[in-house]
């Protein structure tokens, strides 16, 4: 750090769920966040900058898992532009956290865990099937000038979201529309009972909540293309 940075103090409520909650200092802030109990995070300290998150502020309960253990903090967000975690420290200041060190995090109950080197959104798993949230970035082009010459307003960066149901390795994206969940069934014959299970839960292929009742019922009963 900068000779001119002053040393950050701050607290965060960790809890060892196998050994009880404890409170835990901060002691230094460098390349590693350090704790009285012996615990590091490793990561960076960074500047403010135009990252986006999942969470639009840092009051959020989350739950670090690493090494067979989970650790509670109360200031943790999901930075999706770099498709990682990060603390705010203070208005200017970040520490990051290295992707490779963490297993899982829970963010307000939503559970994020590491597939290869991405952080996939669980929406609930069954056996060796998941339905997954993506969290991603897209961008936004200005409106064309009438004229067709250049365009009108900057490119916006936004958030963005695919879905995936991976079985095994084995990921596959899914659009929300009949045809797409349709096509990843074996047979006209479990395509019918999907139809029918649809249609008798007045269920909609276009709604999240719909879709994780629709791939629950796929998953526990019928025979998919994995």
């Amino acid at each position: 750090m900068k000779k001119n940075i002053k040393l950050i103090l701050f607290y965060l409520l960790l809890s060892n769920i196998s050994y009880g909650q404890q409170r835990i200092t901060i002691n230094r802030i460098e390349s590693r966040l350090i704790t009285n109990q012996g615990i590091e995070f490793i990561g960076n300290l960074k500047d403010k900058n135009n990252d986006l998150y999942t969470f639009s502020n840092w009051n959020n309960r989350g739950m670090i898992y690493l090494d067979g253990k989970a650790y509670s903090l109360s200031n943790i967000n999901f930075n999706v532009s770099t498709n990682s975690f990060d603390s705010r420290i203070n208005r200017e200041k970040y520490f990051s956290f290295k992707s490779s060190e963490i297993d899982s995090v829970s963010i307000n109950n939503l559970m994020f865990k590491k597939m290869g080197s991405s952080f996939f959104e669980v929406l609930f798993e069954i056996g060796n099937n998941s339905f997954l949230k993506k969290h991603d970035i897209t961008f936004k082009k200005g409106v064309s000038n009438r004229l067709g010459v250049g365009t009108l307003g900057s490119t916006k960066t936004l958030i963005a979201y695919n879905y995936l149901i991976k079985s095994g390795d084995v990921f596959k994206k899914v659009e929300f529309n009949k045809r797409s969940i349709l096509e990843l069934l074996d047979n006209d014959n479990d395509k019918e009972a999907l139809i029918n299970f649809v249609r008798r839960r007045n269920l909609s292929y276009k709604k999240l909540h719909d879709i994780v009742v629709i791939f629950k019922f796929i998953f526990n009963n019928l025979n998919w293309i994995s």
